[in-house]
């Protein structure tokens, strides 16, 4: 139910979609192992360069009728399946339990689609995020990414993991 949240999974090659679960599940079995906010920042990590090592995009058809190939799947695309799925899992879920969901909730990240991303670099312009879709986000400009969310998030008084519900909320009016 979680992955079906991201709403990504037509953009993946054939056969990503069990991939993904498999790994999720993997991860999500792992949380109750997850203690600091270290050790929640490494697994992040290693999924997101997992899903860049595993994971194709799908062969797209362009506007003059050919087809553009597949390339692999970028950190930014990772990180918006786990952030989405693990949203859903634990903050909306209380999953695994009510324990391990109050102790990680404050750990999770706030899920950056590309209008998002957008409103992040109009509001701090020096932030240096050369990206212009979560295509093209590598960990280094996922970090700066993250890093602004959490500016947002700290003045709004929320977490992370709540800030593109209320933002893509306003974004999308």
């Amino acid at each position: 139910m979680a992955l079906g949240f991201t709403a990504m999974m037509r953009i993946f090659s054939e056969g990503s979609k069990s991939k993904i679960e498999q790994k999720l599940e993997d991860l999500f079995g792992n949380l109750e192992n997850i203690n600091t906010c270290n050790e929640y920042e490494a697994c992040h990590q290693d999924f997101c360069i997992w899903f860049t090592h595993e994971i194709q995009t799908a062969r797209k058809k362009v506007k003059n009728g050919g087809f553009r190939p597949g390339q692999p799947a970028s950190y930014g695309q990772g990180a918006k399946v786990l952030d989405i799925a693990i949203k859903v899992y634990v903050y909306y879920c209380s999953q695994p339990n009510a324990e391990v969901a109050r102790r990680i909730k404050p750990l999770l990240h706030g899920a950056v689609d590309t209008p998002i991303m957008k409103h992040l670099k109009s509001k701090y312009a020096t932030a240096r995020i050369p990206a212009k879709t979560i295509q093209e986000i590598d960990a280094e400009a996922y970090r700066v990414l993250q890093s602004l969310v959490l500016k947002e998030s700290l003045s709004m008084s929320i977490h992370p993991v709540q800030y593109d519900d209320i933002v893509w909320r306003r974004l999308n009016r």
